[in-house]
């Protein structure tokens, strides 16, 4: 009874570890991907995109 019951603890611990890791993976926001040499990434304002002519 008792290996079975430090078996079912261990189960336990494992599956909230996993949930855990899951969890904040989800949680985490991706980082935007930048073209190379860029410092930050860019947003154009609307009179910017005007100035341009797009």
């Amino acid at each position: 009874m008792k290996k079975f019951a430090l078996g079912l603890l261990s189960a336990a611990a494992l599956a909230t570890t996993v949930l855990l890791v899951r969890q904040q993976k989800e949680v985490q926001a991706p980082e935007p991907r930048l073209a190379s040499g860029e410092p930050h990434p860019t947003q154009l304002s609307i009179e910017r995109i005007r100035e341009l002519g797009l």
